[in-house]
């Protein structure tokens, strides 16, 4: 089985190499940047990574952008995101998610705790097809599709300066790709 390569992302050098330790002990390929900017361009020359780990707070780009850069952009898109921060603020946590964070960890937790939960996310992530039955002929690629299709709906309903009229049609669009593509599998099946 491949190694897992993971991206961490703190102006913290302390916790960055706490992090980097603990999950190379766990036989993670790791990288890390000291700002969102210089991730950003790690991102886009480097293959596919497993998920990126990014501080909220710091200089150059800060993790919020950092989220919103990734999920913008085609290639990087499928990356998932975790977000860590001292920051306790539900409001921070929510603006996270909603620009496609899977997740938002608090610091405070500790170093140890953040790897372990990082490394549960990853290994709930695979497959991303649901677990179950194989489903036939092209149903897989369909659901993958829908997945696919819903998480962008979602994410540009969800995007800032957005009208209110466009907002309600992406989700009135994201309720019919949804029913759209269960009669496409019902069919398949």
């Amino acid at each position: 089985m491949p190694r897992k390569r993971i991206l961490i992302v703190d102006d913290d050098a302390n916790l960055l190499e706490v992090l980097q330790l603990r999950f190379a002990k766990t036989n993670f390929d790791v990288t890390v940047a000291s700002d969102g900017r210089t991730a950003l361009d790690i991102l886009r020359e480097s293959e596919p990574l497993d998920l990126v780990l990014t501080d909220f707070m710091m200089p150059e780009l800060n993790g919020i952008e950092l989220t919103r850069a990734i999920k913008g952009n085609s290639k990087l898109f499928d990356t998932p995101v975790v977000v860590m921060s001292n920051n306790a603020d539900p409001e921070f946590r929510k603006r996270a998610i909603e620009l496609g964070a899977r997740a938002y960890f608090l610091k405070t937790e500790g170093a140890r705790t953040i790897v372990e939960r990082t490394i549960r996310m990853i290994a709930d992530r695979e497959p991303e097809i649901p677990k179950g039955p194989t489903l036939p002929g092209g149903a897989a690629q369909v659901q993958a599709m829908r997945q696919s299709l819903v998480a962008l709906l979602r994410l540009t309903a969800h995007t800032e300066g957005l009208p209110v009229e466009a907002r309600n049609a992406m989700i009135s669009a994201e309720k019919l790709v949804e029913s759209l593509f269960a009669a496409v599998v019902e069919t398949e099946t």
